[in-house]
């Protein structure tokens, strides 16, 4: 029995998703040190797990292998070097494996023609992963200005990682509580660029899935 196949492989893209919130949430207990080190380790093992899902298309999952290496590169260098330059390009590259694993999700689930649990469980796992674009963007934009969210310290981003997610998906939800907020005009945009997408999505979406609905009990 083949432990992926197109009838479930975006399940392991969802539990490589929260496996890294899970990993993020963890390192606010941890010293510096251990903090870096287990959000590094662990977002490249998540990673590679995540091409069970990605894995459908051969010439993506090789690019996705490729950035992988080179993240794993990197985070040798940095360990060997300490320099500081290293975490923005280690996050740069995580951001552009969100982005590359969030396009091959979307064209997936977005543009299939029949509604199955995998594909509900994409759409969970594509939702996830706009939230986690969005989120290291903050942490991103925190580096360069750390004053740019109200409510959030200005420490290292590895300590402020579980914090822009968590503000990320608050955002995302459109939910607002209030506890954070955005004090600067490009975190501003960010916030409105996100609120907007959220909304965006679950419009498209509901839409699509509805549409697959519809077309598959027709041709039935």
């Amino acid at each position: 029995m083949h432990l992926v196949h197109e009838k479930n492989h975006f399940i392991w893209l969802t539990i490589s998703m929260i496996g890294l919130m899970l990993a993020s949430a963890a390192t606010e207990e941890m010293s510096d040190s251990s903090a870096i080190r287990l959000i590094e380790f662990s977002s490249v093992a998540l990673l590679l797990l995540s091409l069970l899902s990605l894995q459908t298309n051969r010439k993506w999952a090789r690019g996705f292998l490729v950035l992988i290496g080179i993240m794993i590169f990197t985070i040798a260098a940095r360990n060997s070097t300490d320099l500081y330059y290293f975490e923005f390009f280690y996050l740069s590259l995580l951001l552009i494996f969100m982005l590359g694993a969030a396009w091959l999700v979307g064209s997936q689930v977005l543009l299939t023609g029949k509604v199955d649990f995998n594909i509900i469980v994409g759409s969970v796992a594509l939702y996830i992963l706009i939230g986690y674009i969005f989120s290291i963007l903050y942490t991103l934009l925190l580096e360069f200005s750390p004053h740019a969210l109200k409510g959030v310290e200005a420490v290292a981003w590895y300590d402020n990682l579980s914090t822009t997610t968590y503000f990320s998906f608050v955002t995302l939800t459109t939910l607002g509580y209030g506890d954070i907020s955005p004090a600067t005009p490009m975190a501003k945009v960010l916030v409105v660029l996100e609120a907007v997408t959220g909304m965006f999505y679950l419009a498209v979406i509901v839409a699509s899935l509805i549409g697959s609905i519809k077309s598959g009990r027709a041709g039935s």
